[in-house]
């Protein structure tokens, strides 16, 4: 079975938390071998200092023909800084420093001195030894000191404890420092990231927050703000050019339905007369698409309501778009004291309108419109019993010019638009509208809408 990889976190934040942490570990580690060593060859160095320094006096005072047992001790009765013994020519002890019953370890095992019996567990540490010849008056002796160096092991030890508990700490304090910080310098960041979010296609004016700090994270926010302005400017202009197109096909349509319904009612052949009838629904298609991306434009610049606000029932807008002629029947289920809501009442009545158009067309026997309110909102619900939407559509409906496979017969009607201005205009009202599965088998419109 293949090795799973190890993924790398995602968060810029741990990453350069645990670098810091592995760097300053790795380092502080090193630092800390090298501590101990530089400690332990210095004391080491110091004693073997003193030690030569002694023995060079013993030295002289052997030269001198002194007695080898008074030539060990110090003139001002200082104790050896070592152990020491002196042998002669065939290796015989004829002086040594050690009391009764102590034994010296030379680096070949302790052993007794001369003429002494060890006296239980006494026995001197492991011993860094010296050993020098000196031509004495009575011939040559040898001076062996033995320098323990006990006392560095311990004194190591105990600095490699400390060192143990201190380096970890500094570890952990520097990954805290660490976390701190980065997540000091991400902030910005992380705000020009909620912000970009929260910016759409009919919020385009608004900009990331620009930190005064001058560095990489404030030329980044510039950046994208300048590149925001130039977005906004780019999208000003499109939607200026399909509001002003919109309009100005006006008049040539209307000028082309009027010529439509003059040659119409003059002519008196049936067979152009079906032409011209379709050539008239073809154009009202037409008015409908100028009228809607007019409509559409206009809600994305402004990014709420064209027209004055002011209290709208919607449950007679419904009772309205229930008694118009369609191809099945539309029930209303509404409250008796109506759904009062706020907004414009030509665009709320559009909303409606489009929403029943398109449930009309892919309907197989009927349509049930419901209102309901309660905790300050109102809800519409238009049910189908049709094909449905699948799951993965209902989103896409709300496109422009999206129209799915049933719906793209051009006798099926609609410009493809309906749901889009919909959703602009229910969205301006400070609304939402999704869509679901309905019990009655087909399609189901939920529009949310604040309650007056």
């Amino acid at each position: 079975m293949a090795s799973r990889r190890i993924r790398p976190p995602r968060s810029v934040r741990v990453r350069i938390t645990l670098a810091a942490v592995v760097v300053t570990a790795l380092a502080v580690g090193a630092a800390g071998w090298l501590l101990v060593l530089s400690v332990e060859d210095a004391q080491v160095a110091d004693i073997r200092r003193n030690v030569n320094d002694y023995l060079d006096g013993v030295a002289g005072r052997l030269e001198a023909g002194d007695d080898p047992q008074d030539a060990l001790t110090a003139a001002d009765g200082t104790p050896p800084p070592a152990q020491l013994r002196v042998t002669d020519e065939s290796g015989d002890v004829v002086a040594t420093s050690l009391e009764p019953g102590d034994s010296v370890d030379d680096g070949g095992g302790a052993r007794p001195a001369p003429d002494e019996t060890p006296r239980g567990d006494e026995v001197v540490a492991p011993a860094d030894t010296i050993a020098r010849t000196v031509e004495t008056p009575a011939g040559d002796l040898t001076v062996i000191a033995a320098a323990p160096v006990d006392q560095v092991a311990r004194n190591v030890d105990a600095l490699t404890d400390r060192l143990a508990i201190g380096l970890p700490a500094l570890v952990a304090l520097v990954g805290v420092i660490a976390w701190v910080l980065v997540g000091r310098a991400l902030r910005p960041v992380e705000a020009i990231r909620a912000e970009v979010e929260q910016i759409t296609g009919s919020t385009m004016h608004r900009r990331v927050p620009e930190p005064r700090t001058g560095d990489e994270v404030g030329r980044l926010a510039q950046t994208m703000n300048t590149m925001l302005g130039r977005l906004e400017d780019a999208a000003t202009r499109q939607r200026r050019f399909v509001s002003d197109a919109s309009h100005e096909l006006r008049s040539p349509v209307a000028v082309l339905r009027a010529g439509l319904e003059l040659a119409r009612a003059r002519s008196d052949q049936p067979h152009v007369q079906d032409m011209l009838d379709n050539l008239l629904a073809e154009e009202g298609r037409l008015e409908a698409l100028l009228d809607d991306l007019r409509l559409l434009a206009a809600h994305e610049e402004g990014g709420r309501a064209v027209a004055p606000a002011q209290p709208v029932d919607l449950a007679s807008l419904a009772a309205a778009e229930a008694e118009r002629p369609r191809r099945v029947p539309v029930r209303l289920v509404a409250p008796p004291d109506g759904a009062i809501v706020t907004g414009a009442r030509s665009q709320l009545a559009r909303v409606l309108s489009n929403v029943v158009d398109n449930a009309a067309r892919h309907a197989a026997s009927g349509i049930e419109i419901t209102l309901s309110s309660g905790g300050g909102r109102v809800r519409v619900l238009v049910d189908d019993d049709g094909r449905g939407i699948p799951e993965a559509d209902r989103e896409r409906v709300f496109e422009r010019f999206t129209r799915l496979d049933e719906g793209r017969a051009r006798n099926a009607g609609g410009t493809g638009l309906g749901l889009a201005v919909v959703r602009a205009i229910i969205t301006s009202h400070g609304g939402t509208v999704t869509v679901a599965e309905s019990p009655r088998g087909g399609a189901r419109l939920v529009a949310d809408l604040p309650a007056t």
